[in-house]
């Protein structure tokens, strides 16, 4: 059998010397094999020396994330905390406002409403965090969650104050809350008195303020004249009248008046002039006759007024 070789030429690096050698088709497979496997070697571990580096990176990069993030956390957790020492001045400014609206109190329970619910549900992602990142973050979740529960809790009720404050400010505009004279002194007072014109008891239903002839009088709050009497009797009834009512049952009285400033249907405001102070009617001088009513009774016109 023929001994298959092949021949190779090597030339020396020292001079132009050549050299030829012969070897086998078998060792030359053995021998490219074993480089082969050599190269396989070496590119193997060089590629797992490259991994573990850029594992390593990853890692410490990782690491750097983690740490990062709990220190962010931290700083979110430090922030809650004062804003829920803002919130908690702010619920007790709130309570104050209710009661001065007229309102119920709003309980710590009620206030904590909605706390609490199902486990926590976040994307696969967050499997790559540690338990106490996992847990840090879940938990500044809920303190976030909660804030915004207060918050709106907290708009909630400064709406419900706003309203009520507003009802009440209106309701005191219509309250006939001021002397409707303002110089002149009360000569008769609401109750029993001795009348003058019959010198015997009777019940009087509002009071007297003498003033001089011609003396503005004011409306005590805002409403509307419901009634006008310029026509009258001498030394009968209230001579020349004007009623305004004010709305939430109450209405008021002017009699004896010397001039009437309004006319019927018109709106007035607290501090217009309705009139002027005359003795028209049973009158036995210069005097405003004035009246409350509420919800059809008349009563002391004396308890509302804040002067």
């Amino acid at each position: 059998m023929r001994d298959k070789r092949i021949k190779l030429i090597f030339f020396s690096l020292k001079g132009s010397e050549v050299k030829d050698y012969a070897i086998g088709w078998k060792k030359l497979f053995l021998l490219s094999t074993m480089v082969i496997v050599f190269l396989i070697i070496l590119i193997g571990a060089g590629f797992k020396f490259f991994t573990n580096i850029y594992h390593n990176s990853q890692l410490m990069s990782l690491q750097k994330v983690n740490t990062n993030l709990r220190l962010q956390l931290q700083e979110m957790r430090k922030n809650i905390d004062q804003v829920k020492q803002q919130l908690k001045r702010l619920e007790g400014e709130d309570d104050e406002l209710r009661m001065i609206a007229g309102l119920d109190t709003i309980d710590q329970d009620m206030r904590m409403v909605g706390v609490g619910g199902p486990e926590n549900i976040y994307a696969d992602d967050f499997n790559i965090f540690p338990d106490e990142i996992r847990n840090e973050v879940f938990e500044t979740r809920d303190l976030i969650d909660e804030l915004k529960r207060e918050i709106q809790l907290l708009s909630e009720s400064r709406q419900e104050i706003d309203l009520a404050l507003k009802n009440k400010a209106d309701k005191i505009k219509h309250l006939p809350t001021i002397k409707p004279v303002r110089i002149g002194r009360i000569t008769a007072y609401f109750g029993m008195r001795i009348d003058p014109f019959t010198e015997k008891r009777a019940m009087h239903y509002g009071i007297d303020i003498g003033a001089p002839e011609g003396t503005p009088i004011f409306s005590p709050a805002d409403g509307v004249v419901v009634r006008v009497l310029r026509s009258y009797k001498s030394n009968k009834g209230y001579g020349k009248l004007v009623v305004i009512d004010h709305g939430n049952g109450i209405q008021t009285l002017y009699g004896h008046l010397y001039k009437i400033s309004v006319k019927l249907g018109q709106k007035v405001r607290r501090w217009d002039v309705i009139g002027e102070v005359g003795e028209t009617g049973r009158a036995t001088g210069p005097h405003l006759h004035y009246e409350v009513i509420s919800f059809g009774k008349k009563e002391n016109p004396i308890k509302y007024i804040f002067e």
